[in-house]
């Protein structure tokens, strides 16, 4: 009896292991399509833009693709980064009140990050309704003590994410060479999830051996 509990709970493990690598490889697979949007738009844009500058980019049924540059192409092409890829869905119940504030902290904060010399881009996309992937590239770990000391950071990390966010992936990793470069390999994923509005998360934490970890690369036509 005690072995066939142990089997049991071997086996609901394995299985909620293949699922949390299968979101793993869903999410690379959504992070190398907008890092592609990046690298096309980076090529195409003008010599000289001034910088920071934010770009939208059309995709398929009229999903929302905000680019943010705010660093030289150059180095996001061809060297290697740090990216944090940040996904997740949103409660069905939110308040509006709450969804204002977000979009109200939203805007300052992608003012804000022009003073963080290791960020190079942040973009956004909302695959589906509710369901967003973030991807910012950084030069170096340092860059991302930033988001620490930032206030408007962590009073949303910390106070409005509990009543906006149902569950959250944090995924952190390199590209090696940049977008130029073309792979991503991710590190850890953090896990958050919040069963209960206004309530603190569950969390836990996956870190990945160079024998597990999780890579894609960019495809170009």
């Amino acid at each position: 009896m005690h072995e066939n509990n142990e089997l049991s709970q071997l086996a609901v493990l394995d299985n909620y292991s293949l699922q949390a690598a299968w979101k793993v490889k869903l999410d690379l697979r959504v992070l190398t399509y907008m890092a592609q949007k990046m690298w096309q738009h980076l090529l195409s844009q003008a010599a000289g833009t001034t910088l920071p500058s934010i770009h939208f980019a059309e995709e398929k049924r009229a999903r929302v693709h905000r680019m943010a540059i705010y660093q030289q192409q150059e180095y996001l092409l061809h060297h290697s980064l740090q990216f944090v890829g940040f996904i997740s869905g949103v409660q069905q119940n939110v308040s509006p009140t709450i969804v204002q504030e977000i979009h109200r902290v939203d805007k300052v904060f992608m003012t804000e990050l022009a003073d963080n010399p290791g960020l190079l881009s942040y973009s956004s996309l909302e695959l589906n309704k509710g369901h967003w992937y973030n991807l910012v590239l950084l030069s170096d770990s340092t860059a991302k003590t930033y988001f620490k000391e930032s206030s408007m950071h962590t009073y949303a990390a910390y106070q409005l994410s509990q009543h906006y966010y149902a569950w959250i992936r944090l995924h952190n990793g390199i590209m090696s060479g940049g977008l130029q470069g073309k792979d991503f390999v991710v590190h850890s994923t953090k896990y958050y999830s919040f069963p209960v509005i206004g309530q603190q998360p569950v969390t836990r934490e996956a870190q990945y051996t160079v024998e597990t970890r999780f890579s894609a690369s960019i495809k170009t036509k």
